[in-house]
């Protein structure tokens, strides 16, 4: 169900899911999200950490509204989902083993609950690890770091956001363990 097309089958070839108006997309493991050009956010898959971020654990085939609007950007890991909103607020749902949510916590939310008030312009995120950047070019981790994919010179996780760079990046970047980042050099 994570294509968003009603089906469980496989897809060799792709199948339009929605017409128009989709501004940014992320794909986890078994989930989707995108964002349409009204600021709305969407999700589709697997639910069974709550990923989706409606409340539920219950999966869907075809996409669910989570946020009615406001919404910029958004990324999903693992099983986990973050997005940021038009005032700069850091939003998370899903799994939270690791503290990939940055809620402080490792209990699971399956709706979106906010971990930064503002200032944040750029989110990504990793099997089980977080990386966010805030407008000033500080760089951000959270989250599973038992291969120092926060970057922060330890393996200790952290569920909160911990400083990894004080300024200067300019983009970020997550796949299954590694993070990566660019100055602005």
């Amino acid at each position: 169900g994570q294509l968003g097309d009603g089906s469980t089958a496989n897809r060799i070839k792709p199948v339009q899911i929605i017409a128009s108006g989709v501004y940014a997309i992320a794909a986890g493991f078994y989930h989707s999200l995108l964002v349409k050009t009204d600021g709305s956010l969407w999700a589709m898959g697997n639910n069974t950490s709550g990923r989706l971020g409606d409340g539920t654990t219950t999966s869907r085939r075809t996409p669910v509204q989570i946020v009615i609007s406001g919404v910029t950007a958004v990324a999903a890991g693992a099983s986990h989902s973050l997005f940021i909103k038009t005032d700069g607020s850091l939003w998370a749902m899903g799994e939270n083993a690791w503290g990939q949510l940055g809620d402080g916590s490792n209990l699971y939310r399956q709706a979106p609950v906010m971990i930064v008030a503002g200032g944040v312009r750029a989110v990504a995120a990793g099997s089980g690890h977080s990386l966010f950047l805030k407008t000033d070019g500080s760089l951000w981790a959270m989250g599973n770091n038992t291969n120092g994919q926060l970057g922060d010179g330890t393996t200790t996780a952290r569920r909160t956001p911990a400083s990894i760079i004080a300024s200067g990046v300019s983009g970020i970047g997550a796949g299954y363990l590694p993070s990566l980042m660019m100055d602005r050099d």
